[in-house]
This record gives structure tokens, C-alpha cells and sequence, in this order.
């Protein structure tokens, strides 16, 4: 993905040629992130470590042993 960046300002003398930019596109990048070892979007993230929370809760309330009273 990509769109246009600033390409003329309006200030300074000469007008808008003044505060001339280069035109060209910038590309849109993900914002990836290292997670045990593999890279990650930062919504995937998101979702992988809730799936995690969800996975070691269930395991520690089977593990905990039945109270007899």
C-alpha cells in the first residue's frame, strides 16, 4: 500500500517552489514484532497472546486439585 507524500509548501519567497520536496510514494509497512521466535503483525499479536492467557488459565484451574471438605 501506498500514498503520496508532501510535495509543496506555501511559505517563504518564490511561493510554492520555494519549499519544493521530491515527489515520490511511500510505502505503507506493517508494524511486525518478535514473538517466541516469529514475527508478528501487531493485531496477530494481539490475538496470539490472548489465545495464550486463555490456554494457561484452563491449564492451571485443571492442575489444581479437587478440595475435599
Amino acid at each position: 500500500m501506498s500514498f503520496s507524500r508532501h510535495k509543496k509548501g506555501s511559505s517563504g519567497a518564490g511561493g510554492t517552489w520555494a519549499l519544493r520536496a521530491p515527489i515520490h510514494k511511500r510505502t505503507q509497512k506493517a508494524n511486525l514484532h518478535v514473538f517466541k521466535g516469529e514475527k508478528y503483525c501487531t493485531k496477530c499479536l494481539r490475538t496470539v497472546k490472548k489465545s495464550l492467557q486463555s490456554q494457561t488459565k484452563s491449564e492451571t484451574i485443571s492442575q489444581t486439585p479437587p478440595v475435599s471438605v
